[in-house]
């Protein structure tokens, strides 16, 4: 993995706990964790793992995500 992938997940994922943050709604929270997981597993796979690492991703993204504390 070169530099620029793993420093492009990382900010994606400090994004994650920031955008999850700014919404009291879990759904909303769940769909942020989501979108910025698959981005992020986007950038690790490649050839047919790239989906597999997509949807892995979402997966991961979205449980984070809705386990946000809410205000």
């Amino acid at each position: 993995m070169t530099l620029t992938r793993t420093i492009t997940i990382a900010v994606a994922f400090v994004g994650l706990g920031a955008l999850a943050a700014c919404s009291d709604n879990q759904n909303v929270n769940a769909a942020t964790g989501a979108l910025v997981g698959a981005a992020a597993g986007n950038q690790i796979g490649s050839g047919s793992g790239r989906t597999a690492a997509t949807l892995l991703g979402a997966a991961a993204g979205a449980q984070v995500g809705a386990q946000q504390p809410t205000n």
